[in-house]
């Protein structure tokens, strides 16, 4: 039988998932971080023409989402504090095995 949330577990999506990481415009993630626009597409999940969308200064110029924003925030702190994550956590966050 499954389980309802708990108000813990609702505090912390509020300030896990609606609040964190703090958005981090393309901009800001390629003045930290020497990666292609291809490079980029791939971590922020989109295409390379999207990329090139973001950083045109003609009429096709458009916007990152917040959703990507956040995607770049969490690789960006994923990349800074990499030597702090350790196999074991990874494992925990990432394999569906460990969601039993």
């Amino acid at each position: 039988m499954a389980t309802p949330p708990s108000d813990h577990h609702w505090q912390l999506f509020e300030e896990f998932y609606l609040h964190c990481p703090p958005p981090l415009h393309p901009t800001q993630f390629l003045e930290r971080w020497d990666v292609s626009y291809t490079e980029l597409a791939k971590l922020a999940g989109v295409s390379r023409s999207t990329i090139e969308h973001w950083f045109t200064h003609s009429a096709t110029h458009r916007e990152p989402s917040l959703m990507h924003q956040r995607r770049l925030a969490a690789i960006d702190r994923l990349f800074r504090h990499a030597d702090h994550l350790s196999p074991d956590l990874i494992r925990l966050w990432c394999d569906p095995d460990s969601l039993g």
